[in-house]
């Protein structure tokens, strides 16, 4: 079984460098993989009423201190200054204190809730060189993160919604087998027992109702809040851990936030914090490992090869190509003078899943022949791009 970085050298996906230890540099076909996966939750996202936003990766100390990472969680974030300052700065580990000042941009009503904000965020946590694991464990990494803001009353329905959706974006995924924890509030918390309670009850009874099995992680939960983990297990039984939602009743507080309930009266809502993917690139990650590189058809970055016999066919095939660009579909195309065997090897190796063979007989008679796994078939030149679009997500 090969690793995802063997995979990621094999499909041409992504490299590190030794000049950015925990970062990686995206390839062509890696960076449309990626594309593709995020564009897929973003497309959810949306159709669950959220706002995408984008928000700064470098952001003053003192917002940090106000949310209480500082002092929770200092080692983990790299620090830096402007020309006046020293050290006066930081690369941002997550994004929701950003997402908070957005929040605070407006005075808002109890109609305006839930707000529900995501963003792809970039974030960088300084990871110990020594855990550094490929794209598993990254210093610079992509969140699909994503926040709602709301009342008491409206946290376990945004609970519930949040446990449908990842489900349908696993189950895209091929992913039936998950599993699910509770953590609960740890020795280093904020707030009073008595919310931490009522969040714990919440998250318990949105599992329940949605008839998720779940096991208790006593003292796991995030300092704010408590949180429902969300791991997958893969063919071979690895377990992988990738969505959350945090219920947080604290950062609310220390920011000061609050809606205007109709009667005259303030509130302060709960922010739920979450994110399905976790990390794109861990996501990408995993994925590769449990496929060995067969990716699915609708996020593959190359779904089709053309590969001509010989020069007779090339005007033909050039064709076929641009009319493909055209569509916006992805081709790769090998128009050389190697032979046709050792071309299809080469598509193997890269694991597409359509490989067009045209020769002369194929131009001749506006036909293309079209291999699937094992199977080989003929047919019509205008039959391509529909049967390529019915592989693909809705």
């Amino acid at each position: 079984m090969k690793t995802h970085r063997e995979l990621a050298e094999q499909l041409d996906l992504f490299h590190s460098e030794q000049q950015a230890p925990g970062m990686l540099f995206w390839h062509p076909n890696g960076w449309q993989l990626f594309q593709s996966i995020q564009d897929h939750m973003r497309q959810c996202y949306r159709q669950h009423a959220f706002q995408e936003i984008r928000t700064p990766q470098f952001m003053k100390k003192e917002l940090w201190q106000t949310s209480g990472h500082m002092d929770m969680y200092a080692e983990d974030m790299f620090f830096g200054g402007g020309r006046d300052a020293d050290a006066d700065y930081v690369l941002k580990p997550m994004s929701c204190p950003a997402h908070i000042l957005m929040y605070k941009r407006g005075v808002h009503s109890y109609r305006d809730l839930p707000l529900k904000l995501f963003e792809f965020g970039v974030v960088h946590r300084n990871e110990s060189s020594g855990s550094l694991n490929g794209c598993l464990r990254l210093r610079q990494f992509t969140q699909d993160d994503a926040h709602v803001f709301c009342g008491w009353d409206q946290a376990q329905s945004e609970v519930m919604q949040f446990l449908q959706r990842a489900k349908q974006i696993y189950s895209d995924y091929g992913y039936e087998s998950l599993s699910v924890k509770l953590s609960t509030q740890p020795a280093q918390a904020l707030g009073d027992e008595a919310s931490w309670a009522r969040a714990e009850e919440i998250l318990q009874n949105a599992c329940i109702a949605e008839q998720v099995s779940f096991e208790i992680q006593a003292g796991e939960g995030a300092f704010y809040g408590p949180k429902i983990e969300l791991s997958l297990q893969d063919s071979i039984g690895r377990v992988w851990q990738c969505g959350t939602v945090q219920l947080d009743f604290n950062l609310p507080e220390r920011f000061n936030l609050q809606f205007d309930t109709g009667q005259g009266e303030s509130e302060q809502p709960v922010i739920l914090h979450q994110a399905v993917y976790g990390s794109i690139e861990r996501w990408i990650g995993i994925l590769l490992e449990v496929s060995q590189g067969t990716l699915p058809e609708w996020i593959h970055p190359n779904p089709v090869v053309l590969l001509t016999v010989d020069a007779s066919s090339l005007d033909y095939a050039s064709g076929i190509r641009d009319e493909l660009h055209r569509q916006g579909i992805h081709v790769v195309c090998d128009f050389s003078d190697q032979s046709v065997g050792r071309k299809i090897k080469r598509s193997f190796e890269l694991k597409i899943p359509n490989i067009v063979i045209i020769g002369k007989q194929e131009a001749d008679s506006d036909t293309l022949t079209i291999r699937r796994g094992r199977q080989i078939e003929k047919i019509a030149a205008g039959e391509l791009i529909p049967l390529l679009r019915a592989h693909q997500k809705a």
